[in-house]
């Protein structure tokens, strides 16, 4: 009896720590690039939540890379255009009057601060990447880990 009780009390846990993450995003306009262009061909899809991302202090990790296909980030930029309303801007690159670079801190949700990274290169190929990251530290410290790594 007591294993059955551990055994459900762990299935429980896993479902809502499943349904956290599906709604992780959801509130957001980039989700749709996610689920849209995440599993098309020539897309690499990286979605990782609480235990893969411990050493980074981050609690949920969402990115897209996609290679050669400019309707993605045109979409993409129509996505963070709706997103970025309420958001504080960090940075923005423009090139040729076109956003090639963004990083949006958004306001908390659930006590979670939460980031987006936007990045588009066309030399050597057009490459387009998208991060979402939420974590329990202020974004700013998220942004500077990232930028220290690079």
């Amino acid at each position: 009896m007591k294993k059955m009780r551990k055994y459900l009390f762990f299935t429980l846990f896993l479902i809502i720590g499943f349904i956290a993450n599906l709604n992780a995003q959801s509130d957001l306009e980039i989700n749709k690039v996610f689920e849209q262009y995440g599993k098309k061909k020539g897309s690499v899809l990286v979605e990782m939540s609480r235990e893969m991302l411990k050493d980074y202090n981050f609690t949920y990790y969402k990115s897209i890379v996609t290679t050669n296909n400019k309707e993605v980030a045109d979409f993409t930029r129509r996505c963070l255009t709706v997103d970025e309303k309420g958001a504080k801007k960090v940075k923005q690159v423009v090139s040729n009057g076109v956003v090639t670079s963004i990083y949006l801190q958004l306001p908390p949700k659930d006590n979670y601060y939460r980031l987006i990274l936007f990045n588009e290169t066309t030399s050597p190929e057009q490459k387009m990447t998208l991060i979402y990251i939420e974590s329990e530290i202020d974004s700013e410290e998220i942004l500077n880990f990232i930028l220290k790594r690079k």
